[in-house]
């Protein structure tokens, strides 16, 4: 797997943006661990999702996060969260 060689070669850190699909893969195969979301001032109406299928199907398997940071930038706000042990 990619992420195993970059491991490998002392990468710790991935940026992931590759669209709905891929973050919800990556999300169900546990391997992310740190999520930074850009909420800004805008409501749209039809589209995209954010995140594809991650695996979570009820509320009571969502993945919970910590939020650790909260940082306006311009009139946007970016958090910062990682996930909490399931269970």
């Amino acid at each position: 797997m990619v992420l195993t060689e970059l491991a490998g070669r002392g990468v710790v850190d991935v940026l992931l943006e590759g669209g709905p699909t891929l973050a919800g893969a990556f999300l169900r195969a546990g391997c992310v661990h740190r999520v930074l979301a850009y909420l800004a001032p805008a409501v749209l109406g039809a589209g995209s999702t954010a995140l594809g299928d991650a695996g979570v199907t009820t509320i009571a398997d969502a993945l919970r996060l910590h939020v650790e940071d909260v940082t306006m930038i311009g009139p946007d706000v970016r958090i910062t969260a990682v996930p909490t042990k399931r269970g």
